[in-house]
């Protein structure tokens, strides 16, 4: 039996939650904010965060965040609609 494969935004569209990138290592929320010349930027505002898709929403994204930035304590926050 073969399951369908999805688009991704057919998958999109069944998955539409948004998420921000976070960390709350040091008290007062940090944010991943979008890229400024092609370097990571950080926020204490979530509404100037990132907004990522269920897509994003992966360790791998989040390993590679750690590492650029040095925030060991990253998780994708889901975004009430």
């Amino acid at each position: 039996m073969e399951t369908e494969k999805l688009t991704a935004k057919q998958y999109l569209k069944l998955h539409p939650d948004k998420y921000v990138m976070v960390t709350h290592e040091f008290g007062s929320p940090i944010y991943i904010a979008p890229l400024k010349d092609l370097q990571i930027q950080v926020t204490p505002n979530k509404n100037d965060a990132e907004i990522w898709s269920e897509l994003d929403n992966s360790p791998s994204k989040i390993q590679y965040h750690i590492i650029s930035t040095g925030y060991k304590g990253l998780v994708f926050e889901k975004l009430l609609p």
